[in-house]
């Protein structure tokens, strides 16, 4: 009778394990559905008071860090499309750093430059005028267009003054615009670090996941078999690696939090 019984469980069970995964397979490749909670309740209950206690403790802490799993790989998956559209605005304020200003004052100086360039031909025709007729003795007309050039050449300084400043003006704003540039590109490189942690932490988190996938077989095996103990040993493996995956998807959320307050760091020093 008992072995009728064992061959019933057992028929059960390996028909539970062929049903259709129900709903959505999860990211971690460990989805507890119906019929794996089915297989593993008959493999408890053929296993000792002690270590049905222990299976059901081991299959209740997998079933949280299942879940977790997905939940913070979605927190992951929001933060980094976060950081992404957040990095790309504060580059494009960082390009447009007082591009305002410096476009004014590049079409002052410009304008400044046009709007004394007639005078400047003058003043060179004349000179060369007075050149021309220096071998001449008309004395009394190289001292009129000399009185002329005179005049004109203090017109011609402070013209030529103003647009020096202009330059000035322009040269300073340019500089004023390089070092914020520089200063918020220095700011915002304080990402690197940390995407490069993110980068190892991934690596280590799909190993991880290969194990994972190796202990899961030999979980779904186990419950076939209705084995508790290597059902045990099984849970134990998949923990281990769920607890590790876990700490690295942690460490990855607070990698992207700071990467977060850099570039928040970074668009604070532009506005």
């Amino acid at each position: 009778m008992t072995t009728l019984k064992n061959s019933v469980l057992t028929l059960l069970s390996l028909l539970l394990l062929m049903l259709p995964l129900a709903g959505k397979a999860a990211a971690s490749g460990t989805e507890l559905t119906p019929s794996i909670q089915a297989a593993f309740d008959l493999t408890a209950a053929v296993a000792d008071s002690s270590s049905r206690s222990q299976l059901n403790s081991q299959y209740s802490e997998l079933s949280v860090l299942s879940a977790q799993y997905n939940s913070r790989e979605e927190q992951i998956r929001k933060l980094h499309e976060s950081n992404a559209q957040s990095l790309l605005t504060v580059k494009e304020k960082i390009k447009n750093i007082d591009q305002d200003t410096v476009a004014r004052l590049t079409a002052a100086a410009a304008s400044t430059k046009a709007r004394y360039q007639p005078l400047f031909d003058q003043y060179s025709a004349l000179n060369k005028r007075i050149s021309l007729l220096r071998g001449m003795r008309d004395k009394s007309l190289n001292s009129v267009l000399r009185a002329q050039s005179d005049a004109m050449k203090i017109l011609v300084q402070m013209a030529r003054q103003d647009i020096r400043d202009q330059e000035a003006r322009l040269k300073a704003a340019k500089e004023a615009r390089a070092k914020k540039i520089a200063a918020a590109r220095k700011t915002l490189a304080g990402i690197d670090s940390p995407q490069t942690s993110i980068k190892s932490q991934k690596s280590v988190i799909s190993s991880l996941n290969k194990r994972l996938s190796a202990d899961w077989s030999d979980f779904k095996s186990a419950i076939r078999k209705q084995n508790p103990s290597l059902t045990s040993l099984s849970l134990n493996s998949l923990l281990s690696g769920h607890r590790q995956i876990a700490a690295s998807k942690q460490r990855i959320i607070e990698l992207e939090q700071k990467i977060a307050g850099v570039i928040t760091a970074a668009s604070k020093q532009i506005t």
